[in-house]
């Protein structure tokens, strides 16, 4: 997650003694600027929120009353500062907490109490909004790949498995043609039967893993209901 500092934008401060004509030519000339800082001897001391100014601007006299007045009857003397090295996230979950009065206005960004720029809320919003994107897309890329694991992983272990359950399958189909006792051949089917079983039970195993990767391809076909239910029974 960045610092605040790379949100900040360097917008040039005024000394205490401008006139708010000036601040009121710089914010119609300047459409993207929020706040115009206050400095002295590089040491913030007041902020001109844009909305605020232009507010008291736009009453009855008030321009007459302030263009040639200094700015510090219009600045906010105790505005929000913040230093350039606070991470955004920790400093926008402060913000969101302060009220929502608070996203509606700039702060101040300082080095070691000497100014650096101007940030605002919306940018913050917008950086926590990009960086939680990008967390959301790479927890969904490793949570993918790690569904591909699993999915070469039972695959490899059913392959495995397959092999000498096969082998087991095979020769209790060889015995069960030979002339055996009743008692005998019901040993032998039970075992072809929980051999088949088996090698469904690494099927489906294997089905399971491709479903939560989501490489599972339906194949829909007819289910004998007479057959499931004796096997069910049985």
């Amino acid at each position: 997650m960045p610092t605040i500092e790379t949100l900040t934008r360097r917008t040039e401060p005024v000394p205490p003694e401008t006139p708010g004509s000036v601040i009121f030519t710089r914010f119609q000339q300047e459409a993207d600027t929020l706040g115009i800082p206050v400095v002295v001897d590089g040491c913030p001391v007041g902020l001109i929120e844009r909305d605020a100014f232009l507010l008291k601007f736009a009453a009855p006299l008030a321009h007459a009353h302030y263009a040639d007045r200094p700015v510090t009857l219009l600045m906010d003397p105790e505005p929000a500062v913040v230093e350039a090295g606070v991470r955004v996230d920790a400093f926008s979950h402060a913000l969101l907490n302060s009220g929502p009065g608070a996203l509606m206005r700039s702060f101040i960004v300082t080095r070691n109490g000497v100014y650096q720029g101007v940030g605002s809320a919306v940018a913050l919003i917008q950086a926590v909004n990009a960086g939680q994107l990008e967390r959301i897309s790479t927890l969904t890329e490793e949570a993918r790949s790690l569904a591909d694991t699993r999915v070469q992983g039972m695959a490899a272990l059913s392959r495995e498995l397959r092999t000498p359950m096969n082998g087991v399958l095979a020769v209790a189909e060889l015995l069960r043609r030979l002339p055996l006792p009743v008692a005998a051949r019901s040993h032998v089917s039970t075992i072809v039967e929980s051999s088949r079983s088996l090698l469904q039970v690494l099927q489906d195993a294997v089905d399971l893993a491709r479903a939560e990767a989501g490489e599972l391809e339906l194949n829909l076909q007819p289910t004998p209901l007479q057959a499931l239910m004796d096997g069910v029974q049985a």
